[in-house]
């Protein structure tokens, strides 16, 4: 990796921070005007600059067309203009260690996403995206729904997918306190195409479909 030899600690945060990285790429498909990324808890103790290359690589990846690297990010990062820097903070409330992106997009609009690795088998974990608070792990296919919240929803999902030959591996909903509105993420077992995704969208008065796929 660019910059020398990566801790025992931080290496498995590396796959960790590219897959929060690809997940904003898919909530914002142009470049960010600026990246930060917050690592707290114990890994904050840490040479942790190599997970800004990391960031970049899975911010990138839906940005431009050429293979992105831990070589090539902070060029392209200069050509797209955008700023990136890593903050650490010892302390963290919920989690041993956790890594947060958070990203200012070209029209003013923030955006952010955290992870973190837990146990013995260092399972990735999504733990929030934008100020909702998940616990699903950050592999295989996954789709974040965005909808007004109402009775139904999860099965009118389950029905489509269903009828696709795609079945739900894993699910959660994290819902406003007025209940006003919800975003929805689940693990399937295969992609997805944009024709479902569009009809899910239509079906459930999306704001918001995405699917990453996080390999």
């Amino acid at each position: 990796v660019a910059g020398g030899p990566v801790g025992e600690e931080v290496r498995p945060y590396l796959a960790l921070t590219q897959k929060l990285g690809t997940l904003l790429s898919a909530l914002s498909p142009a470049a960010p005007s600026s990246l930060t990324v917050e690592v707290r808890g114990e890994l904050a103790a840490e040479d942790v600059t190599v997970l800004q290359l990391a960031a970049l690589r899975g911010v990138f990846s839906g940005v431009v067309d050429e293979q992105v690297t831990f070589v090539n990010a902070p060029r392209l990062a200069e050509e797209l203009g955008v700023s990136v820097e890593v903050v650490t903070e010892p302390q963290s409330a919920s989690h041993r260690s956790l890594v947060t992106l958070r990203a200012v997009t070209p029209d003013g609009g923030t955006l952010s996403v955290s992870g973190t690795v837990t146990g013995l088998d260092a399972v990735q974990k999504l733990v929030e995206v934008n100020g909702r608070h998940f616990d699903l792990r950050a592999e295989g296919t996954t789709l974040l729904l965005e909808y007004p919240d109402r009775p139904g929803v999860m099965g009118t999902v389950g029905t489509l997918l269903g009828k696709a030959g795609i079945n739900i591996e894993a699910a959660q909903i994290s819902q406003t306190k007025q209940r006003s509105d919800a975003v929805m993420l689940l693990r399937v077992d295969r992609p997805v195409d944009g024709g479902v995704l569009d009809s899910i969208g239509a079906a459930i008065g999306a704001r918001t479909v995405r699917a990453v796929s996080f390999g």
